[in-house]
C-alpha cells in the first residue's frame, strides 16, 4: 500500500501550499517505512513527527535520518517532487527537498490506531495536521474498527486543525507477499460519516480508480478535515 501518497501527490503538494494546511506541526500516523508524506510535507512544516507500530519501519525511517549507509534511497521520489515544485535544476531540488524533510523531522515514535491516545503518553500533543496515508483502513476490519480507530487519531488534532486522510474504499483484503489481511470495505458513507462523527467538516473529498485493484468497486480516496 502507500500507492495513494503517490496517486495524489500533486494533490497533497497543492494542500501543503494552500491555507488549508496551517500551521507548523505534522504528524503522520502509520508511515510504513515510507518518506513519501514527509518530503512533500516538509515544504511547508517545520516540525514533522513519523509514527509507526511496527518496529522494522521506525528503524528504516531512522536509518534514513541516520545517514546510514544501507537506508531507503528516496532521490527518485525526491526529483518527482522537486518537478512537482518547479525547480529548474531537478538534481539539486531533490538534494534541497531531502536535507529540509531530514531536518523538519523531530522524531520517529510508536503508534497503535486502535489503542485510545494513539501515541506513548511522552509523546502525546496535539498537531496543526494530522495525515493517515492507507493505515487505519488496512488496520480495521469493518466500519466500526475503522470508525473507533479514525476518532482515536482526530484526538490528536488540535481544534481548527486539519485530519488528512488517504486510503481505499471498496476492498474486503488486501495481500502482503502471499498472505492475505482484512481491510475495512468501506463505503463513501461509512468513510464521511467517521469523519464527521468524530468531529470534522469536510473541506475536500477525491477519488481515484486504480487499474491494479483486484476488485472493480475498489477505489482511492483523499479526504480534508478541519477540526470543529
Amino acid at each position: 500500500f502507500k500507492g495513494e501518497v503517490s496517486a495524489f501527490r500533486k494533490e497533497l503538494h497543492d494542500i501543503f501550499r494552500s491555507d488549508l494546511a496551517k500551521g507548523e506541526t505534522l504528524l503522520d500516523v502509520g508511515s510504513g517505512p515510507i518518506l513519501l508524506a514527509a518530503l512533500l510535507a516538509s515544504s511547508r512544516f517545520k516540525h514533522i513527527v513519523l509514527s509507526d507500530l511496527v518496529e522494522g519501519n521506525r528503524l528504516e525511517l531512522n536509518k534514513w535520518l541516520d545517514k546510514t549507509e544501507d537506508a531507503i534511497d528516496w532521490t527518485h521520489r525526491a526529483e518527482q517532487i522537486a518537478a512537482l515544485e518547479g525547480y529548474s535544476d531537478i538534481k539539486k531540488g531533490a538534494l534541497e527537498i531531502l536535507e529540509r524533510t531530514r531536518s523538519a523531522i523531530r522524531k520517529v515514535v510508536p503508534c497503535d490506531v486502535l489503542e485510545p491516545g494513539v501515541l506513548p503518553k511522552e509523546h502525546r500533543e496535539s498537531f496543526n495536521v494530522v495525515i493517515s496515508a492507507g493505515c487505519l483502513d488496512c488496520a480495521t476490519t469493518d466500519h466500526e474498527s475503522f470508525r473507533m480507530a479514525l476518532f482515536n487519531v482526530g484526538t490528536l488534532v488540535e481544534n481548527g486543525g486539519l485530519l488528512l486522510l488517504l486510503g481505499t474504499c471498496g476492498l474486503k483484503s488486501y495481500h502482503v507477499g502471499s498472505a492475505e489481511f482484512p481491510h475495512a470495505n468501506l463505503t463513501e458513507d461509512a468513510l464521511k460519516k467517521s469523519v464527521t462523527d468524530a468531529g470534522f467538516q469536510i473541506q475536500e473529498y477525491r477519488t481515484k480508480k486504480e487499474a491494479g485493484f483486484e476488485t472493480s468497486e475498489a477505489f482511492m480516496f483523499l479526504l480534508t478535515g478541519r477540526k470543529a
